[in-house]
């Protein structure tokens, strides 16, 4: 049961977060639909609004948007520990909101999926279905399979957000300069990581240990009595079960460490 303090934070966290992702959203309208459209006005060249539209891929969309969002923490830590509101009603009140905005999110884009691409494209929704094409064969049933994929969206959105708050935590520790030069350092290191092993594999060559794969097969579900069908969905539904709870718990204890600063 929450508290009214804790409803008023969920609302107020909920109203910011959904216009955050209206204003994002109006802008790749903008610049993917509109500004394409009045530049073939100009130009004179040919424009399909259809395929366009069709094009979309808002579920992913969204699932990426709405992680981005969940990284911005400390703004909104700032503003509700400054009114009276503790660290641990703000971590609830964060979770539930982006729980619930990535749950409707990815609830459109299922529907949007159905009711638009199927409709201008003709092709069944399977096609745009990651789960389906990986873990579709392993179900019997066709209404079975489908609510899994439905399910297995929507945790996915879920774990995500939660790992993104989790990260984004991690980062509100630190002063603005300081992010600048972890994100900096990060994205180096990845760079520098990305060219060794390529370059080591093109003069070395090396292959990854069987155990190394085995665990990989189990995480993923391969089964080799359901090989040539479809892996078994089991072991993804727990890891991303374990992984959102311990991100969770891990945002909390971070979120106990906020701290305000003049910045």
């Amino acid at each position: 049961m929450m508290t009214v303090k804790e409803k008023n934070v969920v609302f107020f966290l909920s109203k910011r977060v959904f216009r955050q992702l209206l204003y994002v959203l109006m802008w790749l309208l903008l610049g993917g639909i509109v500004f394409p459209m009045v530049l073939s006005f100009i130009t004179g060249t040919n424009y399909n609004l259809v395929e366009a539209i069709r094009n979309i891929t808002l579920g992913p969309m969204l699932y990426i948007i709405i992680g981005c969002l969940a990284l911005l923490s400390y703004s909104d830590f700032k503003i509700l520990i400054q009114n009276g509101i503790s660290r641990r009603t703000y971590w609830k009140a964060k979770v539930i909101a982006f729980l619930g905005i990535s749950g409707l999110s990815q609830v459109i884009g299922i529907l949007y999926v159905f009711l638009i691409r199927q409709t201008l494209s003709g092709t069944g929704w399977e096609k745009y279905s990651l789960f389906m094409q990986i873990y579709g064969g392993f179900f019997k049933n066709t209404t079975v399979a489908y609510l899994m994929s439905f399910l297995f969206a929507i945790l996915s959105s879920f774990v995500f957000s939660l790992f993104c708050i989790l990260i984004g935590s991690i980062f509100s520790l630190f002063t603005k300069k300081q992010r600048r030069l972890i994100f900096l350092a990060l994205i180096t290191l990845f760079v520098v990581g990305i060219m060794t092993t390529a370059d080591g594999y093109n003069r070395y060559g090396f292959t990854v240990s069987s155990k190394v794969i085995n665990v990989l097969n189990f995480l993923a579900g391969y089964d080799k009595s359901t090989a040539g069908k479809g892996l078994n969905p089991t072991m993804p539904f727990i890891d991303l079960i374990i992984f959102g709870i311990f991100s969770g718990i891990c945002s909390l204890k971070v979120m106990k460490h906020f701290k305000i600063r003049n910045e």
